[in-house]
């Protein structure tokens, strides 16, 4: 893969703002880089002594850190959001369908696309029909997604393009939610998502690709230098690799592969770049489940508030097994996506396994981590498994998680101490779109587990916070060592790659509800300042 732009040759000296290091919170230091990487830290007489041609760079204050990483991103989904109407917001179904009303009269050609409900924010929080669309989309079809992903509402004619009616069965993974007569409601969960999303055209290359640099682009504008995005096909794997030889890439990217089988071994068969570029194949994302706000995420127990389901298993949880070993021993990183308790002890129990026949370099990860019971909490640090976490996913839920889970296993919901506790890496990620990217955010709602509003009082089961210092090097060293790159990414350190953020704000002190407030204020890739695009 081609290496990242060249830096600049000259040398660079920060001064006069707070340096969040290895060590802790560094006052009256500065940082020199040049070439791309971080040179020293040191006193400022020291550091200009010793490079005395150097170009000062003085920050007035706020405080220095590591670019951060995004740990969980879908980049593509988060660049098509300007391409859909946003449902995130509405207090009522009214109101959800008074915006779709109004995208569909404005782009009166083609699908009707969207993205955000949430029937948990509603009043009789059930989910809506197919009959509520059908009265003003008519014969265009409506494909839009829950606010998770994991669930589509779609109108009656999108049903009738796909050929779903009565007789239709469930697809392998997947449920499509039926009335007492029999008949589809307009509602598909997880596989059954597919039966209508194939049939939305695809986009050209080049939009693909500019989807991917939207997405990229709105993510460094929240500070970030580099993004896991987790499942990527053959053609953003291949409008990935024209934009990074074209050097059109505006952070760096760890992309991991679709479970695709074929695409799968054809490109483990390469081997995984040793060398940091701006693009780099990283490992497989297996889905073992779906999401607890849908009820597809697999339990041990019935749901509490829907008894007649366990959930949902995704992909039979044999075939994640034997994939999971072959990326293992292929020297690459399986990042398992398990949500509900059944789901992380099954992808917990594989990869045990698979780490006895060979486990490479790289860690294995799971993706969310949201309802581990205890015993596998304790797991995840033995095993050296990575919790892959987004801590804006607890902030968003907390209000009817109880609801799904009961007064019996609520305790297992978002257990970020007890994985500390047990000795796990924590990497820091939003799942944006499905959540909003901003890391400042997330940092409060790992630090309170309240949400903006500040519910619930006192935070969602609290003795599960995380320290802030804890909470940013989940976003910073703790990706860069969930990616392998500890020495290069993630750490103000010497050696490291000069990814560097920079905000006004003094963030070993500022309030939890200030730190929502943060912006970035500049931002370095590879030493090279580059424009935030934020307001």
């Amino acid at each position: 893969m081609p290496l990242p732009p060249p830096p600049p040759a000259s040398i660079q000296i920060f001064t006069g703002a707070d340096l969040w290091t290895p060590q802790g919170l560094q006052h009256g230091q500065a940082l020199a880089i040049g070439k791309g990487r971080i040179l020293a830290v040191g006193k400022p007489e020291a550091l200009a002594k010793a490079h005395p041609t150097a170009r000062r760079v003085d920050l007035s204050g706020g405080t220095l850190l590591p670019g951060l990483i995004e740990g969980h991103a879908h980049v593509g989904g988060l660049g098509a959001l300007s391409r859909k109407v946003d449902l995130t917001g509405p207090a009522d179904l009214e109101g959800t369908l008074a915006r779709i009303r109004t995208w569909a009269a404005a782009h009166p050609q083609g699908w009707v696309l969207g993205r955000g409900w949430d029937q948990n924010r509603w009043p009789a929080k059930t989910f809506p029909r197919a009959l509520d669309l059908d009265g003003f989309t008519g014969s265009r079809p409506a494909f839009l997604q829950r606010v998770d992903g994991h669930a589509a509402w779609v109108n009656s004619a999108a049903l009738a393009l796909a050929g779903i009616g009565p007789k239709t069965p469930d697809p392998e993974g997947g449920r499509i939610l039926k009335d007492a007569a029999g008949r589809p409601t307009g509602i598909l969960l997880d596989a059954a998502v597919q039966l209508v999303e194939k049939h939305i055209p695809e986009p050209t290359s080049a939009e693909l690709e500019a989807r991917l640099k939207a997405g990229l682009t709105a993510l460094r504008a929240d500070g970030f230098t580099a993004v896991a995005d987790m499942g990527v096909g053959a053609r953003e794997l291949a409008a990935y690799r024209r934009m990074a030889a074209a050097g059109a890439l505006p952070i760096r990217v760890f992309a991991y592969l679709n479970h695709d089988h074929a695409l799968m071994l054809r490109e483990l068969k390469q081997g995984r770049a040793k060398n940091l570029s701006f693009f780099q194949v990283q490992g497989v994302k297996f889905y073992l489940d779906g999401a607890l706000g849908s009820r597809g995420a697999r339990l041990l127990a019935p749901y509490s508030d829907e008894p007649s389901t366990q959930g949902l298993w995704v992909t039979d949880p044999a075939k994640v097994a034997l994939d999971a070993s072959i990326t293992l021993r292929a020297g690459f990183q399986p990042a398992i996506h398990a949500i509900g308790d059944a789901a992380n002890h099954a992808a917990l129990d594989l990869l045990e396994k698979a780490m006895k026949k060979g486990r490479g370099a790289l860690p294995p990860r799971i993706e969310h981590a949201q309802i581990v019971t205890a015993d596998d909490a304790a797991r995840f640090g033995k095993l050296g498994v990575v919790a892959s976490i987004q801590p804006t996913h607890c902030t968003s839920d907390h209000s009817w998680t109880p609801a799904r889970l009961g007064p019996g296993r609520v305790n297992e919901a978002f257990p970020w101490r007890s994985f500390v506790n047990g000795g796990a890496l924590l990497a820091f990620g939003s799942d944006a779109p499905v959540e909003d990217a901003n890391p400042f955010i997330a940092l409060a709602a790992a630090e309170t587990r309240q949400d903006p509003d500040g519910n619930p009082p006192g935070g969602f089961l609290p003795a599960q916070r995380l320290t802030r210092a804890e909470a940013v090097r989940a976003y910073t060293a703790g990706n860069a060592a969930a990616l392998g790159r500890a020495k290069d990414l993630g750490a103000l350190q010497k050696g490291a790659v000069a990814d560097l953020l920079w905000v006004q704000a003094p963030l070993g002190s500022v309030t939890p509800e200030a730190m929502r407030k943060v912006k970035p204020g500049r931002l370095w890739v590879n030493g090279v300042e580059v424009p935030l695009g934020h307001p």
